[in-house]
């Protein structure tokens, strides 16, 4: 289908001319609603607004209008006749957000205004742009029009067609496009369109015509050629950041028959051929469709503002500054002494006029109108100093009374209109779709995810193969002795604990999903339970798979009873387990509001229910005061279930030294008269049914499934409540950013010096036959397989880039991000052939990070640090100690003075624009941070990407001020306003990796302009170059010579060709850089800053510190009075070491909870590194010396109340508190240090806290607690020995238990009859601490209680070892 409504070069046969058509852009507001609340004269056109850059008159009515009949026929053949569009009236709107206020303070206080007293209209067909400054309420506005209001409310009359919202039927009549561009990232761009067709346009939609629909828009916003690419993300990935606009924009319009469109900054990181491209389809359908239409915009260019048909300009506070037609702004704004400067786009003075309305005050005698009318209707005052009110100034104008006025009469009396509120009253049908409909799709998607997420399932089946056959082979073949029963449920806990830790990367998902399903929910797209039932019903089959693969390996290697009711009551037990997890884990993310709390919570929620399931400490024994949380507990049931089922039945016999008593017992033989026994032995325990009521379990073979019901009980109750989280649960994440306040350092005044102006000299780079080539897949069409090719994204490129500022352009996919990175030297993937030099230096040879700084599209900041700090931080690691403090200081002075940040320094960043400084200042500190390094050449990827028009003008005139300052600057740059393109110096420009420009701009751009309009190209005066340009690189002529050979035929080739060839490029004199070493500041100074940094990042998150304690503290209190005041009877012997392991259990938690914040600082790291801010075995140190405190805070929070609470022994002047406390310490090092190895070594969170889990499983596993090491098979003994757990519960059990004597109770002496009398002797199994040591093997580490310490500590630094090496030799970031 052939896009007649693009921005195109139409070739003209007769003259091989080019002529530029700006279609779909008549402006004329008479042809749309002639009852318009015009007080203009709109005949004449020098009230006109089509204003340019360099003043001259540029009429929209000169322009051809070439209409989309592909989209114009679609819409006429499907539309129908009685369809009237939406008349919205808004007469006095504000809206506000709850305030929580003082006692005593006014009511009006409890309201916090965002929008305030707004009135204006919207008619069918035409087009309202909405501009303001960054915080004026423009997103809070469309989402208000699309009923999407969040914790607000909202005050004065709002009507669509003269009724209410109806909150069942808005979104059918609405398409709203939000800022985020959120999608899922494995599914292709057709597929996601799919989904959304089939929610949009519902079940009565034939799936013919669904399909029809799709293809139209993936044509329409030029997606056809990707829609089987994924949408991708940072880990795999997809199509670009201005494809994946267009997705988010393409998948609203799959909605049928919209009668409302609002778009919230749709333009974002497109350039301006497509987002003219877009608009004008836009206005295709307003027109044809009769929608009525409102889009914010950013930087539009002024063949963009024409195609609109009205302005709505909000100020400061959310107040109206002006509403009315576009061709009315600039007579009603010089009507109260106001007008744009000279040269100066029509958008930013819309932008800016309401900051600064003094900088556009008209100076010389304003003629108001032939007539001397005053055209606002307001007393104006231009004189003295005073103030301009805007928006009383507005609110008193006489377009604003009769925008007020015309509410009355906004819909004709001819028109009866219509809308799916108005449908639904007639007709009772509100056009939902069932929820059968709406759960198929649903779960047709998740499968879809499923599929290609094979290999991930894969591996987790695989996992579940390889635990099965470990924990299996561990406890093989059991018997039925005293240990092997015991041993039955070892193995039944753990594989509960195993099923639960692979469950645990529900949580990444779910938050990754959140956004994704936040936004469809507010669009309808489908209810909240067909949603909630996909994401369970999804679940249930893995969970089965995974459970019989571990259960079919574990179980009968293990020689468990071999029934098939029971296999399977096992395989459900696992399968539970795993939902319960899941469960608990949903349950958690939906109520909490970040990942970062609930890897915190989550843990801590499911080791409390670990315990109290009976294993640990059984049933019998638990207090009064906690038994009610082990009646709560599910795996209470679980274990309970599992455990009579396999042990119920069964008999069991002693081996000779599990006999009471012992075989080795040295008063066995002797007689009972000597105080012996004669000989005589009993066995405790004969059957399984012993073993169950000794841990309190049901004694029985029906409550097993008694369990079951109970337990699918606690899963229909742990999703009910999932399902009301996402249902009513939304977080809001809006704070302003904080300010720190820092103590005044005392300073001796002194003089003022004059400022030192810092001179740089720039660098001198060339680059001939640059070519480069990455590896890629492809669908073979005709084998149907995938093959290995080689995509060139270079071809051939040449040029120079002197001291100044180079523009590097093209369209998205054009190459130049991809040719700056390899200039730079930050690729790390793909071949790069060429000559690239620097002062005539081979780059190979250089090391440059040294003098070259390196300004990522990505802002990717310490969100902890203030502006200062992250400047501060990066020159005192990128600055030689020859700088002193004075001039670094005075440095930094200037980086923050011309980035206009010095007034807010000390604001801390925030991880992103809502919760921290605005995306203008997140780039202005980017900016500054490679300044701070004192670069000669500096690299800035898409510097004014998501900026409005005013923030990218002030964001490039600080990139111009650093050229001017003696650097040189090479800028990737998208979407610049003519202004902005003005600044350059130099240009190159780029198509699908091809040179089709490459010299200088020349004044006002005539030298760029030159080349192309002498190549037939028709340049229309008066326009932005760089639209121009962009549009010659988007759209290449069909036929005739292309862009990119015309070139090769030019002057500006041969020239650069010949320059480089002759090597003239670099002055003589100029020196080529050298340095000694890769790092220019000392080692001492880096670790300094970064431990600074590290424990700024610590202190600055309290949230996370208050975590860390309770996370610790409270288990420590519930433990503590679980196992309150130990005795020496023969319980409190066995459960001492129960409390140990518990110990370690806790410190595994803690360290997995840490993962995701090691994943997300590890690419500030990445970013870094790539810089040369310091190497990576310095960071590493920095980690262990700013996390120590955290870990003593984990270690001593738990170990202290729980050693007192439990009464454990102190030994002389407390040696035993301090010795445990450190070795407990230790223990909590390696914990952290592994999950930290493996949070750097792993690609992705779910995946580092996956593996975690099963590490920390073999941790447990092989740790000598749940198997003693006597019980270990001789082919897993190895094992034992390589884990670090073995070495702290043997030295922390011989502390506790040496030299210990312990009693029996009444009810825990054993009574041996006496072969051949009446007589009994009683038998204390545990009398001293060495009886328990020797069960769990023991015995025989005495000696090696404090080398223990040692190795704990080589495993401690092992493993920060390892992580060294990851981060050194392991990148994530693809390049």
């Amino acid at each position: 289908m052939e896009n007649t409504n693009n921005i195109e070069l139409e070739e003209k046969p007769q003259n091989n001319n080019y002529i530029y058509n700006d279609n779909n852009s008549n402006n004329n507001n008479n042809n749309i609603n002639n009852n318009s609340n015009n007080n203009y004269n709109n005949s004449d056109n020098d009230n006109k607004i089509y204003q340019n850059p360099t003043g001259s008159s540029s009429h929209i009515d000169s322009i051809e209008i070439d209409i989309n009949y592909d989209l114009s026929n679609h819409i006429k053949q499907r539309i129908t006749q009685s369809k009237t569009g939406m008349f919205v009236s808004a007469n006095n709107i504000s809206y506000y957000i709850p305030k929580s206020i003082k006692k005593g303070e006014s009511e009006e206080l409890s309201k916090l205004y965002l929008l305030n007293n707004i009135s204006f209209t919207m008619k069918p067909g035409r087009m309202i742009l909405l501009m303001g400054i960054p915080g004026a309420g423009k997103s809070l506005l469309l989402k208000v029009l699309g009923n999407r209001l969040g914790k607000g409310k909202v005050e004065g009359e709002l009507k669509f067609n003269s009724h209410e919202v109806d909150e069942t039927t808005h979104q059918r009549d609405t398409i709203f496009v939000s800022q985020d561009d959120r999608h899922i990232a494995l599914l292709t761009v057709r597929e996601t369109l799919e989904f959304s067709a089939k929610c949009n346009m519902g079940e009565k939609v034939s799936q013919e015509e669904q399909s029809e629909r799709v293809d139209l828009v993936l044509d329409q916003l030029g997606l056809s050629h990707t829609s089987n690419t994924i949408i991708g993300n940072q880990f795999f990935r997809g199509i670009s950041g201005g494809q994946k606009r267009r997705v988010t924009i393409a998948n609203e319009f799959t909605k049928r028959s919209p009668n409302l469109i609002l778009m919230d900054e749709p333009s974002t990181g497109l350039d301006s051929a497509t987002s003219y491209n877009v608009i004008s389809k836009v206005k295709t359908i307003a027109k044809e469709a009769k929608a009525s239409v409102m889009v914010s915009l950013l930087q539009p260019s002024v063949e963009l503002t024409n195609l609109f048909d009205d302005v709505l300009i909000l100020g400061e506070g959310g107040n109206l500054i002006y509403f009315g037609e576009l061709n009315n702004l600039l007579p009603y704004f010089s009507s109260i002494g106001l007008a744009p400067l000279p040269n100066q786009p029509i958008a930013e003075f819309m932008q800016e006029v309401s900051v600064e309305p003094s900088k556009y005050m008209i100076t010389d005698k304003i003629e108001l109108s032939s007539n001397n009318e005053n055209l606002s209707g307001a007393e104006i005052n231009t004189g003295g100093n005073e103030k301009i009110d805007l928006v009383k100034l507005f609110k008193e104008s006489e377009l604003n009374q009769k925008t007020i006025s015309s509410i009355q009469q906004l819909i004709p009396n001819d028109i009866k209109v219509s809308d799916h509120s108005i449908k639904k009253l007639e007709t009772g049908d509100n056009g939902k779709s069932s929820v059968r409909y709406e759960l198929k799709h649903l779960l047709a998607r998740h499968i879809k995810v499923m599929k290609i997420m094979k290999m991930q399932y894969a591996v987790r089946f695989f996992q579940a193969i390889f635990m099965g056959c470990v924990i299996g082979s561990l406890f093989v073949q059991m018997g039925f002795t005293q240990a092997d029963a015991r041993n039955r449920f070892g193995l039944i806990y753990f594989a509960m604990v195993l099923h639960i830790w692979t469950t645990i990367g529900s949580v990444e998902e779910f938050f990754t999903l959140r956004g994704i399903f936040d936004d469809q929910k507010d669009s309808k797209y489908y209810r909240n339970f067909p949603y909630f039932l996909s994401l369970v019903i999804t679940k249930i089959p893995i969970t089965l798979i995974e459970a019989t693969l571990f259960s079919t390996c574990c179980y009968w290697i293990a020689g468990f009873q071999a029934r098939v009711d029971n296999f399977i009551v096992f395989i459900l037990g696992m399968a539970l387990t795993n939902m319960i997890a899941q469960g608990i884990f949903q349950v958690t993310s939906a109520f909490t509001s970040a990942q970062l709390l609930a890897s915190l919570i989550c843990p801590a929620i499911v080791v409390l229910f670990m315990i109290m399931s009976g294993y640990m400490i059984s049933r019998l024994q638990i207090p009064g005061w906690w038994i009610w949380l082990n009646a709560l507990s599910p795996l209470r049931y679980v274990i309970d279930m599992v455990s009579s089922n396999e042990l119920y039945g069964l008999k069991f016999h002693c081996s000779p030294m599990e006999l009471i008593p012992p075989s080795n017992y040295y008063l066995l033989n002797v007689s009972y008269a000597d105080g012996g026994y004669q000989g005589n032995q009993i066995c405790q325990y004969s059957t399984g049914s012993d073993f169950l009521n000794q841990f309190g379990f049901s004694n029985n073979s029906y409550m097993r499934w008694v369990d079951i019901v109970i337990i699918l009980g606690f899963v229909c109750t742990f999703f009910f409540i999932f399902f009301l989280g996402i249902k009513y649960i939304r977080f809001e994440n809006k704070k302003p950013p904080r300010q720190i306040k820092l103590k005044k350092k005392k300073e001796k005044k002194e003089k003022k010096d004059k400022e030192v102006k810092h001179k740089w000299n720039g660098c001198y780079m060339t680059f001939q036959n640059l070519n480069y080539v990455v590896p890629s897949v492809k669908d073979n069409k005709e084998t149907g397989k995938k093959e290995k090719v080689t995509l060139e994204l270079l071809k051939d490129v040449n040029g120079y880039i002197v001291p100044g500022m180079c523009a590097l352009m093209g369209p998205s996919g054009a190459g130049k991000s991809t040719l700056m990175d390899v200039l730079a030297k930050r690729k790390n993937v793909g071949t790069i052939t060429g000559d690239i030099r620097i002062n005539d230096q081979l780059v190979k040879d250089m090391n440059i990070t040294r003098f070259t700084g390196y300004v990522e599209q990505q802002d990717i900041l310490s969100a902890n640090l203030t502006i200062r700090e992250a400047i501060e931080f990066s020159a005192n690691c990128r600055l030689p100690s020859s700088y002193l403090e004075k001039d670094r200081v005075k440095l930094i002075d200037e980086i923050l003075s011309v980035l206009s940040l010095t007034k807010m320094q000390n604001t801390t960043i925030g991880p992103n624009p809502t919760l921290g400084i605005s995306l203008a200042n997140r780039k202005k500190v980017s900016i500054g941070i490679e300044l701070a390094s004192d670069p000669h050449l500096i690299f800035l990827d898409e510097p004014t990407s998501g900026l409005d028009s005013a923030a990218a003008l002030k964001v490039m005139n600080c990139v111009k001020k650093i050229a001017e300052s003696g650097r040189t600057v090479v800028c990737t740059i998208h979407q610049p306003s003519q202004e902005i393109f003005e600044k350059f110096d130099q240009l190159l420009l780029l198509d699908k990796g091809k040179v089709i420009y490459f010299g200088e701009t020349g004044e006002n751009s005539s030298t760029v302009i030159q080349h192309f309009t002498s190549a037939g190209y028709q340049y229309e005066h008066g326009r932005n170059p760089a639209d121009f340009i962009l549009e010659i690189a988007e759209h290449p002529p069909s036929t005739g010579q292309s862009a990119s050979d015309y070139f090769k035929s030019s002057i500006h080739y041969s020239n650069s060709i010949q320059r480089l060839e002759s090597k003239t490029i670099v002055p003589q004199g100029v020196e080529v850089p050298k340095y000694k070493g890769k790092y220019s500041a000392p080692a001492t100074a880096q670790l300094h800053s970064l431990v600074r940094r590290g424990w700024l990042n610590h202190i600055r998150r309290p949230q996370t510190i208050l975590l860390r304690f309770l996370r610790s503290f409270i288990p420590a209190l519930v433990i503590g009075t679980l196992f309150l005041r130990l005795d020496n009877d023969q319980t409190g012997a066995r459960n001492r070491i129960s409390l140990i392991f518990l110990g370690f259990l806790f410190g595994g938690m803690a360290s997995i909870g840490k993962v995701p914040t090691i994943v997300e600082d590890r690419s500030v790291y990445y970013r870094e590194s790539s810089a040369g801010t310091y190497p990576a075995h310095l960071y590493i140190l920095a980690s262990v010396i700013t996390d120590l405190p955290m870990m003593v805070l984990t270690a001593f929070s738990y170990w202290i109340p729980m050693f007192f609470l439990t009464g454990l022994t102190l030994g002389d002047h407390g040696w035993k508190f301090f010795f445990s406390l450190g070795v407990y310490l230790l223990v909590i090092m390696c914990y952290d240090s592994l999950a930290t190895l493996f949070a750097l070594t792993l690609p992705t969170i779910p995946i580092a806290i996956l593996v975690s889990g099963v590490g920390l499983n073999f941790l447990g596993l092989f740790g000598g607690f749940f198997i003693p090491v006597n019980n270990i098979p001789r082919g897993w003994i190895w094992m034992h020995y390589l884990v670090f757990s073995k070495y702290g519960l043997e030295t922390l059990s011989i502390t506790e238990l040496k030299g210990e004597h312990f009693y029996c109770e009444d009810d825990q002496i054993s009574k041996i009859p006496i072969a051949g009398t009446n007589y009994t002797r009683e038998y204390c199994a545990i009398q001293n601490g060495d009886t328990m040591l020797l069960q769990y093997g023991m015995d025989d580490a005495y000696g090696r209680q404090f080398y223990n310490l040692i190795i704990l500590g080589g495993y401690f630094c092992a493993y920060t070892f390892l992580g060294y090496l990851a981060l050194r030799f392991i990148n994530h970031m693809k390049r």
